[in-house]
């Protein structure tokens, strides 16, 4: 519950994520958030977040790019009391001429590997806090 929750206080992002520099919520109603979160190295990322509480699961999708980019992240119970598990999903279909030159697998391969880097944080922050 707790890793969960923390994955949903979207401002905390910035102490969670190293490579977050900014949170700003453009609009939140109920489970659904959009969000743009500035990175260090000055790119934005504007998502859609529609939350699903009872399944402890964060589904969002990216509206800024030029692809269909979205992912379940599902925080389970792990085995050992104080634990959790995460399982994610992620898909990718890119549309129109960015699809002569960058796969829907490279995208999903690069939003997987994003999603690997930011389970990672969320580990390294828990550890600390």
């Amino acid at each position: 519950d707790a890793a969960y929750e923390a994955a949903l206080d979207f401002p905390k992002w910035t102490a969670i994520f190293p490579d977050i520099k900014q949170v700003i919520i453009t609009k939140r109603h109920g489970d659904d958030a959009r969000v743009t979160f500035i990175h260090v190295d000055g790119n934005k990322d504007n998502v859609h977040f529609h939350n699903t509480p009872a399944a402890r699961m964060i589904w969002f999708e990216d509206t800024g790019g030029r692809a269909e980019v979205w992912a379940e992240i599902v925080f389970v119970p792990g085995e050992k009391t104080g634990t959790t598990r995460v399982h994610s999903r992620v898909y990718a279909n890119v549309h129109g001429m960015t699809g002569l030159f960058v796969s829907d697998d490279k995208v999903k391969a690069l939003r997987t590997q994003r999603v690997r880097s930011e389970l990672h944080d969320i580990q390294a922050y828990f550890a600390t806090h």
